[in-house]
């Protein structure tokens, strides 16, 4: 599976991750997401294709960019750089040219082999420790052919596997790769269909029938639900959610995790704007009340 000619399109590898499944794991970020979640952390992984992120607190105003560009898409004014999104095709050659590290070309493209070699030397902190390597997003199950390819490769060589994944992907999509993972992480966000709509733009029925699939089978899978105030936090969404859960799979694994903004200065970097920018993270008294009542609904809570 190694010389494969399949590729795939990252924006990111962590090593040493400890977050994302057991053990240290090293974690791949593959770029591109059907939905556009309102408070995402990391927008740079939302677009299937290359884009440039720019660090205007960097710049220097030097000009070196807009004589590197070739398709004009950088001027200056007042001192300002101004960046035209619209005419960029994400060539790197401006990224290339600053001297100041102000401008980060995101994304990149690989194949199933390539980035096999590249994360294969993490193998003895795996070994040690019960860990692995684990594919996350953007949404991996968006690039099902080389998912299934990689952690095949992975499964071949005897690594031990996990997927993030908001289960947005046609029900076959997941169903050919589930043999390759032997550890989900799936998130359930929002039970009411229109609201999760809004602050996702997808449905969640299809999230909820591929979720239902893996805990009615014997996938070992952790739920994962961001807790958001005055978006998922109040009791009918509580209550529907344990509802679900315990439908499919009595003492199913959930884990809370509290919605952060660390992810809000990257939304300029992008010309983009940050929507949840008034919504402040919960405290640490209102995760402990929303565990308490989730348990008190037959939930299993688990901590990282």
């Amino acid at each position: 599976m190694l010389e494969t000619t399949t590729k795939g399109f990252l924006f990111d590898i962590k090593h040493y991750a400890i977050h994302d499944g057991p053990g240290i794991r090293t974690t791949v970020f593959l770029k591109g997401c059907p939905a556009r979640c309102l408070w995402c952390a990391n927008p740079e992984s939302q677009k299937f294709s290359c884009e440039i992120a720019c660090l205007d607190s960097e710049c220097v105003a030097c000009g070196l960019c807009l004589e590197a560009c070739p398709e004009k898409a950088i001027s200056l004014l007042d001192g300002r750089r101004i960046f035209n999104r619209k005419a960029c095709v994400a060539c790197g050659k401006c990224v290339a040219a600053c001297p100041e590290g102000a401008l980060e070309l995101m994304g990149r493209e690989v194949t199933v082999g390539d980035l096999y070699r590249e994360i294969s030397p993490d193998r003895p902190f795996w070994e040690r420790s019960g860990g692995g390597v684990t594919l996350s997003g953007g949404e991996p199950l968006a690039q099902a052919s080389f998912a299934r390819e990689f952690l095949q490769t992975c499964k071949e060589h005897y690594i031990h596997t996990a997927l993030e994944t908001c289960l947005y992907a046609p029900e076959e999509a997941l169903r050919s790769m589930a043999p390759y993972v032997d550890y989900f992480m799936c998130d359930l966000k929002i039970m009411d269909h229109a609201k999760h709509t809004y602050y996702t733009e997808v449905s969640n029925e299809i999230i909820k029938k591929n979720l239902a699939f893996l805990l009615q089978d014997s996938f070992d899978v952790l739920v994962r639900m961001p807790l958001i105030p005055e978006v998922n936090d109040d009791r009918e969404n509580l209550i529907r959610f344990a509802d679900f859960l315990n439908a499919n799979r009595p003492n199913a694994k959930v884990e809370l995790l509290p919605y952060h903004k660390l992810g809000e200065s990257k939304y300029p970097r992008l010309s983009r704007k940050y929507e949840m920018r008034n919504t402040l993270p919960p405290s640490e008294e209102a995760m402990a009340k929303t565990q308490d009542f989730l348990k008190n609904l037959g939930i299993t809570i688990v901590t990282s």
